[in-house]
């Protein structure tokens, strides 16, 4: 069976994602903190007949990424794909309210995180057959909305890491594409709902200009995640897929 690592396993899409590829890969499980959750989520993984463990890791420190990787692939296991599903808690506010600390901290988790995990799975994939990479990032990468800076400002750089990997590692066999989510029914849209009345303005002024009127489910999320993994997407590379109920259009 062929492993698929996914860093961010304990947050709402992460563990989403995981639940949906477990009965078809072997699952290496990414978390920083959370560990009763990703504890919880190896156990409903494994009781279903899944293959699955977690593994801590900081994203922010390439030599976790790295040993986290080596992990992946002991054993002479097989590595499929690498999902980055890593998201650190973000203010919703507007950008001038924003400290240079806060600013700071959230780029290092976000964009040097995202570079340390993009990176690095590429190289591990172009030396072993090659392999995919699904990048998570969000719907404001595609249509900026107002006290959401510092979603999308961090992500629109992730966004330019995965369109320059796509370029330069695809003649090794290395596909990495990446998703936009508008306002899911998971992870920060509960705590945003609940964090204050600009955070909740938010997510409700993005759902006001969403043409469908709904919030979108995880698994509209993880099934897009499980089909870009497989062999009938393997022309689709570099792309930027927006998974926002018109949102973005």
């Amino acid at each position: 069976m062929e492993t698929v690592a996914i860093f961010g396993s304990s947050g709402g899409l992460g563990s989403g994602i995981a639940e949906t590829l477990a009965n078809q890969y072997r699952l290496i499980l990414g978390y920083h903190s959370n560990l009763d959750t990703v504890e919880a989520l190896t156990e409903r993984i494994v009781s279903a007949g899944g293959s699955a463990e977690a593994i801590v890791v900081d994203v922010r420190d390439p030599n976790s990424v790295a040993e986290f990787l080596d992990q992946a692939t002991e054993n002479s296991k097989r590595l499929r794909g690498v999902v980055n599903a890593v998201g650190p808690a973000i203010p919703l506010r507007p950008l001038i309210e924003v400290s240079p600390t806060e600013f700071e901290s959230i780029m290092a988790s976000d964009v040097f995180g995202s570079f340390n995990v993009l990176t690095e799975s590429a190289r591990r994939l172009a030396s072993n057959e090659g392999g995919v990479i699904v990048q998570l990032l969000t719907t404001a990468v595609l249509r900026t909305l107002e006290n959401d800076g510092m979603s999308g400002i961090p992500k629109t750089a992730v966004m330019g890491i995965v369109r320059q990997l796509a370029r330069e590692v695809a003649k090794e066999n290395v596909r990495v594409n990446a998703i936009a989510p508008g306002v899911i029914d998971a992870g920060i849209v509960h705590s945003s709902f609940t964090a204050d009345t600009v955070a909740q303005g938010v997510i409700e002024l993005c759902l006001d200009r969403t043409p469908m009127p709904r919030l979108g489910k995880p698994s509209e999320v993880s099934s897009l995640v499980q089909y870009l993994l497989g062999d009938e997407a393997g022309y689709i590379n570099g792309q930027i897929i927006g998974v926002d109920g018109g949102y973005s259009a």
